[in-house]
């Protein structure tokens, strides 16, 4: 009983903490601002299920999802090469629940296929996730997950764009609880790019340019000017991708990308970081670490704009997060939850747009979860999230009322030196086919850019 009361005031305190949200939203009602044009007011549409990644119920910790060999390597399985990926994640919780999985086919742009799941699935068209524990010795309860796949229940046969859907049923209800975008690859192409310093003068400080080629390798594409699409991502965002590139020339074997304006990302800056891996000792970022109301409360340092200051070279892991903890011997059952305090200093309120954290762990979104609240007392944006013990990336983006990307410029600020990582997805939809094969995958750092 005294357990049961103990929760029940933890879920009270993390409702009342996040002041910006009029009301604690549940299950597939709850809030969210994707970055999509078309999908802007999702939020306003319950049960709606979004091609995204996203964190339906407000009692999931954390999720992530990635290949099952390293904690940061890209979530891509390749047809020819039989890796697996791995889900973990919280509940916040007493008690398990069911959890089920599927997986959705969908298109280069992130729209379901028109396609049965029997056309690209073997095996079961759902499946329950198994493996789970409970946490030990710490102060909120909850129950972590974890699924492996492709499994001998189900594997995806097609290469594309896929997105794997968590639920549990409340009756004949599917509750969604998660989704999380993945990859299947083919190795069909060759694809060598050049990151450099924008061609444009004018940029040159501020930008990255990706010039690149893609070899056919004998693959026979009819109209790449049509049925190719290539996607360039920049870190882990979805928001700022630059989409269907056509080629600025073909030589043969040798499809040509290389332009001035239509594909440079703003450098922005080295992302921000706190380490919260121990709760024994304050490291760089931490200001005040307290124990109350049976919590405990990390504050970090207070962050400032930065966009005209000298650039400064730091280590980062480009905004991925890693659950892990000093403290106890478990990482995934022993490491405490804590309420995590930000502040950015800022003289006055931003009328026209609003002010995320945006990093792995925030999905790369704009959830409401994660956008600040203006405290005037404070004068600055602050905000309060529930973390699990680790090391976390973490940078500051504004977002406009009217547009689909936010910009980090404006409060990190852009210098070309800062590394970034850049992906590029080259997909290819044959004349008649209702799907795009994922015909080759490159990633690359702009560390040894010139």
């Amino acid at each position: 009983m005294k357990k049961i009361l103990f929760y029940l005031i933890a879920l009270l305190f993390f409702a009342s903490c996040k002041t910006h949200n009029t009301s604690v939203v549940a299950d597939n009602n709850h809030q969210n601002t994707t970055k999509d044009s078309n999908q802007k007011y999702d939020y306003y549409q319950p049960n709606r299920l979004k091609y995204i990644d996203e964190d339906y119920l407000p009692q999931i910790g954390y999720s992530h999802l990635s290949a099952s060999s390293w904690v940061f390597a890209p979530p891509i399985i390749y047809l020819d090469q039989n890796n697996t990926l791995t889900l973990t994640f919280d509940e916040i919780s007493d008690n398990k629940k069911d959890y089920y999985y599927s997986f959705i086919l969908c298109d280069a742009m992130w729209q379901p296929c028109d396609l049965l799941q029997s056309e690209y699935i073997q095996g079961f068209f759902e499946d329950q996730i198994t493996s789970f524990k409970f946490s030990r010795n710490t102060l909120v309860n909850y129950v972590h997950y974890s699924l492996t796949f492709p499994n001998e229940n189900m594997q995806p046969t097609k290469s594309g764009n896929y997105l794997l859907h968590v639920w549990y049923y409340n009756g004949n209800e599917k509750v969604t609880a998660l989704t999380k975008r993945f990859y299947i690859a083919e190795n069909k192409i060759n694809i060598q790019a050049n990151i450099h310093y924008a061609t444009s003068i004018e940029y040159r400080n501020y930008q990255h340019e990706i010039d690149f080629s893609i070899f056919k390798n004998n693959v026979e594409i009819i109209d790449p000017y049509k049925n190719l699409t290539v996607v360039l991502q920049q870190n882990g965002r979805y928001d700022n991708c630059i989409k269907n590139l056509k080629p600025s020339l073909i030589r043969g074997d040798e499809l040509i990308y290389d332009f001035e304006n239509e594909n440079i990302f703003d450098a922005n800056n080295e992302f921000r970081r706190f380490d919260i891996q121990s709760l024994n000792y304050y490291t760089d970022r931490i200001s005040k670490i307290e124990r109350r109301d049976q919590m405990i409360h990390v504050y970090l340092k207070t962050d400032f704009r930065r966009p005209y200051q000298q650039y400064i070279s730091t280590d980062d892991i480009n905004g991925r997060f890693l659950i892990k903890n000093e403290d106890g011997k478990d990482i995934d059952t022993e490491s405490e939850y804590v309420w995590v305090h930000f502040l950015l200093s800022y003289d006055y309120p931003l009328n026209e747009g609003s002010i995320f954290l945006q990093g792995a762990f925030t999905n790369w979104g704009f959830n409401e979860k994660y956008k600040l609240n203006y405290d005037y007392k404070l004068k600055g944006y602050s905000d309060s999230l529930l973390l699990k013990q680790g090391y976390y990336n973490y940078q500051y983006v504004y977002l406009k009322d009217t547009e689909a990307s936010a910009d980090a410029t404006f409060i990190e600020g852009r210098h070309a030196e800062a590394d970034n990582d850049y992906t590029i997805y080259v997909y290819y939809r044959e004349p008649g086919e209702y799907y795009d094969r994922l015909i080759g995958v490159k990633s690359y750092n702009s560390k040894n850019k010139k």
